[in-house]
């Protein structure tokens, strides 16, 4: 990982642990040390999404949009013993995309991540960070295609319309290892064996197994 994304990835962490830190102070302060958020986080869910994906770190800028599914569980409350009370929220989710993101010489076909997420919830606001195992099919006019594995890392923030619906926004970055340098890749990397992304979206979340009720 560079040392750009490690500290992108450290800041980000930080920035969800100091919003957590206030948002508690802030209602401590309010409303004693029993308040306990009233949205319910917990559960199943699935939803799609579409975003935009892009790289500028190679010699080439391979851009374009990417659309997709999700699907993952969260719990609410979970390892009380830290001190987060109801607010914490842990979950793992999967999606798979296809996708355009290309240029003249290299393109992303299709790519997905298996992550967990450790969030913090102001009632219907969930502020959130994800990385994981992350997978794509590349390809490269000289040399190609293959699908490579690596990581994925990202931040997000998710609001509760509703019981059932929810809809978010979200950041990742990827990096993902050829097989070997005459692999697919370079896709935004300066290594000869690595293909590295970043990608926005926006996404709908279903929250299954509730009682749809549009003031709650």
């Amino acid at each position: 990982m560079s040392k750009f994304h490690t500290a992108w990835a450290s800041l980000t962490f930080a920035s969800v642990l100091t919003i957590a830190a206030a948002g508690a102070n802030a209602t401590d302060l309010k409303d004693g040390p029993a308040y306990v958020s009233v949205t319910n986080w917990s559960g199943l869910y699935a939803g799609a999404n579409l975003g935009h994906g892009w790289t500028s770190d190679g010699v080439v800028s391979p851009s374009g949009v990417f659309g997709g599914g999700q699907v993952g569980y969260n719990w609410q409350g979970a390892l009380p013993s830290l001190g987060f009370g109801s607010h914490l929220v842990l979950g793992i989710e999967a999606d798979i995309q296809g996708a355009d993101i290309s240029d003249l010489g290299s393109r992303v076909n299709s790519f997905g991540t298996i992550r967990g997420r450790a969030g913090y919830a102001f009632d219907r606001t969930l502020v959130y960070f994800t990385g994981g195992f992350a997978f794509g099919n590349i390809e490269n006019v000289e040399r190609g295609s293959e699908t490579q594995t690596g990581y994925v890392l990202g931040g997000g923030l998710e609001y509760q319309v509703n019981r059932t619906w929810s809809v978010k926004g979200e950041y990742q970055f990827l990096s993902l290892d050829a097989s070997d340098a005459l692999g697919a890749g370079p896709l935004g990397s300066a290594s000869l064996d690595r293909s590295e992304f970043s990608t926005i979206r926006v996404g709908l979340n279903y929250h299954i197994g509730r009682d749809y009720d549009p003031l709650k």
